[in-house]
């Protein structure tokens, strides 16, 4: 049996010992397989909405992001006209005001998800079409922008270190030599002194990560640089060629077992950061929406005098409404449950004592000077509603 230890967001894929060796590709692809189908209903669902065209349309323009301060400044030129945001907010400026803290908390991290999104998404395509320099590349390019992004997403060294450990572990010999008579002991000694393929400090992934293509490849050279043991039984080190060796070892069990691991890894990371990114858009959505409330609700801010017809009965009921300023709503006796503002139609939801609950739906008029409409109760009476601001609103 292969012997298994559990790691928190990755595959179970880990403590292989001798015996498992000889399955390391089929147990790569299963991984992978599984993994996509973790993968693939989220990206489905995010390719039917306009969400999907906003990661895609963000692609080259944000490599260039290496702070907080430019994940600022990208995001108001990008996404500020969509947002309605004040265009003093939009142009970048020596003097720019600074930004609500509703807004500016949900930026960078926003922007680091999309940046991360678009750089897993580069990296699988590399995988995919087998271009290594690509890969060197990807992250040569982006050193200062990865040092950025790892505050946001803590394991991404650790999947970029494997990436570059990868692409340079990439054997350059189109065809391969004779191998060493030795090479059934040398992938023996393999099994018997590193088991482990993950999970503990010995272990193959984990030399990967902290020491690289040459960490890797200084632990293949073991099996030819050993010194002679006291039993006496290797009287010299072995002289025939260890390449041929060491990278049809590379090449059929530690590099698809590697790649495996790593692109099931980059694949999550890639639908994590897109559901991230997706939630901090609609919260800074929200943010968006709630602005524009609290600029509606300006407008509707002072003392009222209402007529309220009603339809039934044809009687008519005068009524003085007073409205506070957006930060002072919590103090209305009764209070609305619902209000809203949005442009000039005005929408308000009471809901009283013995479940009566009662709509109105308002039109603001005359530089704002006139309200009026219609409402409608559970109990039946409707009718329409004027009124005429009496007063000024007085801000606190």
């Amino acid at each position: 049996m292969c012997a298994s230890n559990g790691i928190p967001n990755v595959p179970r894929v880990v403590g292989l010992k001798s015996s498992c060796w000889s399955r390391y590709a089929s147990i790569g692809v299963t991984v992978l397989i599984l993994a996509a189908f973790l993968v693939w209903p989220h990206v489905l669902s995010a390719k039917d909405t306009d969400f999907a065209d906003l990661l895609r349309e963000t692609g080259s323009q944000a490599h260039g992001i290496v702070s907080d301060k430019d994940a600022t400044v990208f995001f108001l030129k990008t996404f500020g006209s969509s947002l309605e945001l004040p265009k003093e907010l939009r142009q970048r400026r020596r003097t720019q005001p600074a930004l609500p803290n509703g807004l500016t908390q949900h930026l960078p991290p926003f922007m680091a998800n999309l940046t991360i999104w678009h750089l897993t998404n580069d990296l699988l395509t590399a995988f995919d079409q087998g271009k290594t320099p690509m890969m060197h590349s990807i992250l040569d390019s982006r050193q200062q922008q990865l040092e950025w992004l790892k505050q946001f997403q803590p394991d991404l060294p650790d999947i970029l270190a494997l990436v570059r450990t990868i692409a340079q572990l990439q054997p350059t010999e189109p065809t391969t030599p004779p191998l060493s008579p030795h090479y059934s002991l040398f992938t023996q000694f393999l099994h018997e002194q590193y088991p482990d393929w993950i999970g503990t400090p010995n272990s193959w992934l984990t030399l990967a990560q902290n020491e690289g293509a040459a960490g890797v490849r200084k632990r293949l050279r073991k099996f030819w640089d050993r010194q002679p043991d006291q039993a006496g039984s290797h009287k010299k080190p072995l002289r025939d060629d260890p390449a041929p060796s060491i990278n049809r070892f590379l090449r059929q069990s530690f590099l698809p077992m590697t790649t495996a691991y790593v692109r099931a890894n980059l694949l999550q990371l890639h639908v994590r950061n897109e559901q991230q990114a997706w939630t901090k858009w609609q919260a800074i959505q929200q943010w968006n929406n709630d602005q524009k409330n609290e600029k509606g609700l300006r407008r509707l801010c002072g003392t009222w005098q209402w007529l309220i017809h009603n339809h039934q009965n044809h009687g008519d009921h005068k009524t003085v409404m007073v409205y506070p300023p957006p930060s002072q709503y919590h103090r209305m006796d009764p209070q609305p449950a619902t209000i809203r503002v949005q442009g000039d139609t005005v929408y308000i939801r009471w809901e009283f004592p013995r479940g009566i609950v009662q709509e109105e739906s308002l039109l603001l008029s005359e530089k704002d000077q006139l309200l009026s409409g219609t409402f409608v109760n559970n109990l039946g009476p409707n009718g329409s509603i004027t009124g005429r601001r009496v007063k000024p609103c007085r801000e606190q």
